[in-house]
């Protein structure tokens, strides 16, 4: 019987509708949020991209999976912002009794938590670049937002205000000229390698 494969799909394919928090917080007024399986094919995209264009170190059905089931948490959990108060165990535990109720049964489900474990450590060349894959999309979707007239200077203000810190707060708001910037210039930190930091630079300066 099939039925693993098929309660496994139902789970997962409630990502389509699992609406990405972070736009609903600065008020993106777009009429349709990015959900958590666009952001996947987002990630997929890229990586496509990335590994035609650019000589890449890493295993990148590997770094998909890790982002397929870091993903799978936020069927069940809010998703992790500047302004979430939740602590980092507190959704680790939770992200994993998740993960573990619906492999329930699966032959490979150590694997499924091995992989969850490993995006959470962030210790390997492989975790390590699926975050910063996952944060260049998000990026490069506050830009698309920005570029489409739908999202808001003062929102991405009070944003910046609000969530970031007082001292990372004053680094970025000087330097705002768009809506995006705030969310872009507050990932930067994450990229210490010169293919993510040029991506980041290219996104910022897009324009139509």
């Amino acid at each position: 019987m099939n039925n693993n494969i098929l309660n496994f799909y139902l789970a997962a394919n409630k990502l389509k509708q699992g609406l990405r928090t972070g736009w609903l917080e600065v008020g993106i007024s777009s009429e349709r949020i990015e959900s958590f399986a666009e952001h996947v094919y987002g990630c997929m995209a890229l990586l496509m991209a990335l590994d035609s264009e650019k000589k890449l170190d890493v295993d990148i059905l590997k770094v998909l999976k890790l982002i397929f089931v870091r993903n799978l948490e936020k069927m069940t959990l809010i998703e992790a912002t500047p302004t979430i108060n939740e602590t980092i165990e507190e959704r680790k535990e939770k992200a994993l009794q998740n993960l573990l109720k619906i492999t329930n049964g699966f032959l490979k489900q150590d694997e499924f938590i091995a992989l969850l474990e490993e995006s959470y450590k962030e210790e390997t060349d492989e975790s390590i670049f699926a975050k910063k894959l996952t944060k260049i999309e998000s990026d490069l979707q506050a830009k698309i937002y920005d570029l489409n007239g739908e999202f808001a200077m003062d929102k991405a203000m009070d944003d910046v205000k609000n969530g970031y810190g007082e001292e990372l707060a004053n680094t970025i708001l000087p330097q705002m000229q768009n809506a995006s910037d705030g969310w872009i210039l507050y990932d930067r930190r994450y990229y210490t390698d010169p293919l993510f930091q040029s991506l980041s630079e290219d996104i910022q300066n897009l324009s139509k």
